[in-house]
């Protein structure tokens, strides 16, 4: 990264500033408090994390990968023995589990799926919730009401997203360490094709031009790693 143009460094920089700061504001607007339970979001809440978190982990792994590159790969670490390994003394009571692990950010994206043609939406009936017997055990049916901005849906996926990318900014040369040693596997760490979160709504034009040409340099330093 040091041997490309000046541009490059410069938007590094402040992506890196800005990816920080938009992490520790969405967690703030989300209540994450010491406890990182929230299991549910208002839809419109969901909407806007899922998009928020739909080009950050992309920039993540790029801006992460450009720093790797500029400090070289390192070979991967050796393989144990095959004989077996004395470990520590084994104690009385296994150590707990915490109740709310942290989750890691992941690395390597994985490979996109085949496009396929969009099916058809599902046909729906505009007469409103059907009527049920009060003697019957009868699953409710969301898809017979209609979708409110502030209806509570499942969003424990989502905040673990977040939870891993705020632990990739605040422990960032881990990560960096581990990039380096993916660096020289088989496997590319990222896709060559241009992430279509870069591309869509809130990203705007000006962001979209930084996006690519990250996306470009490390698309280059990822397969060339001598």
């Amino acid at each position: 990264m040091t041997q490309t143009a000046n541009p490059v460094v410069h938007a590094v920089r402040f992506s890196l500033d800005r990816l920080d700061w938009l992490t520790g504001q969405m967690g703030r607007t989300l209540g994450l408090g010491r406890l990182p339970c929230l299991p549910f979001l208002a839809r419109h809440q969901l909407r806007h994390l899922t998009q928020f978190l739909g080009w950050a982990e992309p920039l993540m792994r790029r801006l992460i990968l450009l720093m790797a590159a500029d400090l070289g790969v390192l070979p991967p670490r050796p393989a144990l023995p095959a004989g077996p390994v004395p470990g520590p003394v084994p104690q009385s009571r296994p150590p707990a589990r915490p109740l709310f692990p942290q989750p890691h950010f992941r690395l390597c994206e994985g490979r996109a799926a085949p496009e396929r043609p969009p099916a058809p939406p599902p046909k729906r009936f505009r007469t409103g919730p059907r009527i049920r017997l009060l003697d019957e055990e009868t699953p409710v049916d969301l898809a017979e009401y209609p979708a409110q901005p502030q209806d509570l849906l499942p969003a424990g996926r989502q905040v673990r997203r977040l939870l891993a990318l705020g632990h990739a900014l605040d422990h960032l040369p881990r990560y960096v360490e581990a990039m380096r040693r993916l660096m020289c596997g088989p496997r590319p760490v990222i896709a060559r094709a241009l992430p279509r979160a870069f591309c869509r709504l809130p990203v705007t034009q000006a962001e979209h031009e930084t996006l690519a040409l990250l996306h470009r340099v490390a698309a280059e330093d990822c397969l060339d790693t001598s």
